[in-house]
């Protein structure tokens, strides 16, 4: 999971520098799609898909649509609110993780372990708002915000969906089952809001984004997010999307030299804190 927040991390860093040259579900879109081909070739070479995988095919199609639900109430939410607002909403992701795993498998997590989450949650706060009170009592929470907490709610549901579906099962075959998954429905999305699926405007800038993206943002993140979660509570696997904001903020000073402030530090404590907890407690 830590790896899987790098390569998260990177998507907001690299994704950023094309941000304005592409529509962000066209871009999700071919992310999939590519890291689809790629994997499938590998593994096709390689020999690994059985019949057996291709059995029960509807399992793919809901962590997907969990995946894709999650990126296209992103979108629709940026019409509508900032993503400052978003990422403050995002935070809320282990205790949803937490909520849901009780009332669906019934397990109860420890006080220590709401406490090692409220912890994690108010340092990424604290690094979303710059340490700011002011910035953060001028939160509004309105359509845009009920919206991608609608998604987030759909992104807490993986931790706990995977474990039901796949026992034991070849993870980068479920990955590719993902990944293809998402790729239909997104298409299915586009077409419903006519958004042209065109290759015309692909610059290499936008190509190598991709590339990264579908790479290590999609193969990478997917099958980290696989293994871990039979492995890990869900409250703990969403807790380490809270490192997100951190890496963030440190790419941004080794590719483009901007120098981070000390909310960075202390936000970067509290949730090094959490963690830890969370860690030591797992």
């Amino acid at each position: 999971m830590l790896a899987f927040s790098i390569f998260v991390s990177g998507s907001f860093t690299f994704g950023n520098l094309i941000a304005d040259q592409i529509h962000p579900e066209l871009l999700t879109f071919f992310r999939f799609l590519l890291a689809t081909f790629i994997l499938g070739t590998i593994l096709h070479c390689k020999k690994s898909i059985r019949q057996h995988h291709i059995k029960k095919i509807w399992r793919y199609f809901v962590l997907g649509a969990i995946y894709s639900i999650y990126f296209v109430f992103m979108f629709i939410a940026l019409k509508f609110t900032t993503t400052v607002s978003i990422a403050a909403i995002f935070t809320l992701l282990p205790l949803f993780a937490a909520i849901l795993e009780r009332l669906f498998l019934r397990k109860h997590s420890p006080l220590l372990i709401w406490f090692a989450l409220i912890v994690s949650g108010c340092g990424a706060v604290w690094i979303i708002f710059e340490g700011s009170l002011s910035e953060l009592l001028q939160f509004r929470f309105e359509k845009g915000e009920a919206i991608f907490l609608i998604g987030t709610i759909f992104y807490a549901s993986y931790a706990i969906m995977f474990p039901k579906l796949f026992h034991g099962e070849n993870i980068y075959v479920v990955t590719l089952g993902v990944l293809a998954a998402g790729s239909i429905i997104l298409a299915i999305s586009l077409i419903f809001q006519q958004i042209p699926i065109t290759f015309n405007n692909i610059t290499f800038e936008i190509a190598w984004v991709i590339l990264y993206l579908a790479i290590f943002a999609s193969i990478g993140s997917i099958s980290c997010l696989n293994y871990a979660s039979p492995r890990l509570s869900a409250p703990i696997v969403s807790a380490y999307t809270l490192l997100v904001p951190f890496w963030v903020i440190l790419n941004d000073f080794i590719f483009f030299k901007i120098e981070p402030n000390m909310n960075l530090v202390v936000g970067a404590m509290l949730i090094a804190f959490g963690l830890g907890v969370l860690i030591y407690k797992s």
